[in-house]
């Protein structure tokens, strides 16, 4: 009886704790799709816990049922398991710019493992190929249980697997911390899962989802309070983190530069066209940087300075790459800008300048450096 009390203790602790994290998400203005799909995911695992809470209740003969509601409490839990791993594909996708999962179709495909492992476990249940029990209720796993299971950790280790590998390939910074904790979300309740397989009334795999999901919702609120919510890269004080480490730590080989863009006559757009058009437009440049530093090799940090002002932190063998990067950031800006069809000519000049490890100077000093270079191209272009 002891072992029951510890078990549905155990996961009532966790739904406790996931509505809690439940409760914030519903009442946050953060309406993306994303978020919307780990909200679900949570609301499952409430489910699945409560679940299993009544399951042991039966497994351990406090109560008993016959056998139909018996296969019932046992198939539950595994559709709830399987929904959430498809629902953290879904989630993964979205994060990592997969547009395609937003539509119907891409969601449909995305599910058919998903359908096609619903009637796999409902043939099992007829044919006793997923799993028997006798009179007694003694419940005994079939082979065709262990492919069913297959196809929600293939669901996770797929995500997992390309969130690590975008984790240490994505030039997006601010990305990083969530990629990780992407790639160790299906970890943790993984490994729970198998040793609770070995110690059935032993609640450990409780444990493991809920602080996976508590480090997922932890890491994605960090995530958004660095970047600038309107142009998606990082925010100032993310980037004053961000270059005082990289000042303190050398690359071998490669010079640190810091580039300042300053987009031109921002102004007279605000004042001719309204703030709705002006936003657009550092949206429209904030695209442009992205799509400018994209190369792996460049290693380009990117974030918002304040008003119409962007910085970019890149390391670089020589100035001639700088000069490059400088370029087709104006020359990307240029392209989108005619591409939206706005009524307004959209450029920017930018302005750069050398950290120098063997007499280096504060991040202010640095930023005015490369402010004079950009007033100077300004004047150039005047």
């Amino acid at each position: 009886m002891g072992v029951v009390v510890n078990y549905v203790i155990a996961n009532i602790a966790c739904i406790v704790f996931l509505c809690i994290v439940m409760v914030t998400m519903q009442r946050s203005d953060d309406k993306q799709a994303s978020t919307i799909a780990l909200l679900y995911i949570t609301r499952l695992l409430v489910l699945y816990f409560a679940s299993d809470c009544v399951w042991i209740l039966f497994e351990c003969g406090i109560y008993h049922c016959n056998m139909t509601a018996m296969y019932f409490l046992t198939s539950f839990p595994y559709i709830c398991l399987l929904v959430t791993a498809w629902l953290w594909h879904v989630y993964c996708e979205i994060i990592q710019g997969n547009d395609r999962m937003r539509s119907r179709q891409g969601m449909i495909i995305s599910a058919i493992p998903l359908l096609i492992a619903i009637i796999i476990m409902i043939y099992g249940i007829f044919t006793n190929a997923l799993f028997t029990i006798d009179a007694t209720g003694y419940l005994e796993y079939g082979m065709l249980y262990a492919v069913l299971l297959c196809i929600p950790f293939g669901y996770m280790m797929y995500s997992s697997i390309k969130a690590f590998y975008r984790a240490f390939t994505s030039n997006r910074y601010y990305d990083h911390g969530l990629y990780i904790a992407m790639g160790l979300f299906p970890i943790t309740p993984m490994v729970c899962g198998v040793l609770q397989a070995f110690y059935l009334t032993t609640p450990i795999m409780c444990y493991g989802a809920t602080a996976a999901v508590l480090l997922q919702y932890i890491t994605a609120i960090e995530n958004r309070i660095s970047i600038d919510a309107l142009t998606q890269v990082n925010n100032r004080q993310e980037m004053q983190r961000y270059l005082s480490r990289k000042m303190k730590n050398r690359v071998q080989g490669m010079d640190l530069y810091l580039l300042i863009l300053d987009v031109d006559k921002f102004k007279s757009i605000n004042d001719t066209y309204g703030h709705v058009e002006g936003d657009k437009a550092l949206v429209t440049v904030s695209d442009a940087l992205k799509m400018s530093c994209s190369d792996t090799k460049s290693k380009t940090f990117l974030s918002r300075y304040g008003g119409d002002e962007f910085i970019a932190i890149m390391e670089a063998e020589n100035e001639q790459q700088v000069q490059e990067t400088v370029d087709t950031i104006r020359s990307n800006i240029e392209k989108l800008n005619e591409e939206s069809g706005v009524a307004f000519k959209l450029e920017a000049s930018i302005g750069y300048a050398r950290f120098d490890y063997d007499n280096p100077v504060t991040i202010p000093q640095l930023i005015a450096k490369a402010d004079e270079k950009l007033y100077e191209m300004k004047k150039t272009c005047r």
